[in-house]
């Protein structure tokens, strides 16, 4: 299967574009990747590395996704803490008015903080960092006190 608009005698050309490198660094797409002896094998039984994503371009102004992005993660994590607290009985049901303690729901809650936290480890700005461990100091905290007091009066 010839393609008529090539020629044989006319040579293809590929270009990587690709902005990083299989190891995490930044190359430049219209150079030609540098030829590298390919990785050696992990031995039998060794776990595989998982491959290093690489690092946002830092100082760069964010795009309009990745401001939405943000602001729909915070939302989620303050809907996820708002929970918690209700279920700590810091605030009150909304439905009901009353103040109410459910410990093993603001345990499950905290645990989903708590994975959200490890998952998105590495790809969180300052802010939503520092405002996902404060917030789950406080929780974790909260629980702590009311499971101490709970097992006491048991």
């Amino acid at each position: 299967m010839s393609d008529p608009k090539h020629s044989k005698n006319e040579e293809l050309r590929v270009v990587d574009r690709r902005m990083f490198t299989p190891d995490g660094q930044l190359r430049h797409p219209d150079q030609p990747r540098e030829e590298a002896a390919p990785a050696p094998a992990a031995p039998p039984g060794e776990p595989v590395a998982a491959p290093i994503r690489p690092e946002p371009v830092r100082g760069a102004a964010p795009t309009r996704e990745e401001q939405v992005a943000a602001a729909h993660f915070k939302n989620l994590v303050l809907n996820l803490a708002t929970t918690a607290a209700a279920n700590l009985g810091e605030i009150p049901n909304p439905f009901s008015r009353q103040t109410e303690v459910d410990l093993e729901g603001a345990r499950q809650v905290i645990d989903l903080l708590s994975a959200l936290q490890i998952k998105t480890r590495g790809n969180l700005t300052v802010e939503e960092r520092e405002l996902m461990d404060s917030l789950l100091y406080d929780l974790r905290a909260k629980f702590v006190s009311l499971q101490s007091k709970a097992a006491k009066t048991s």
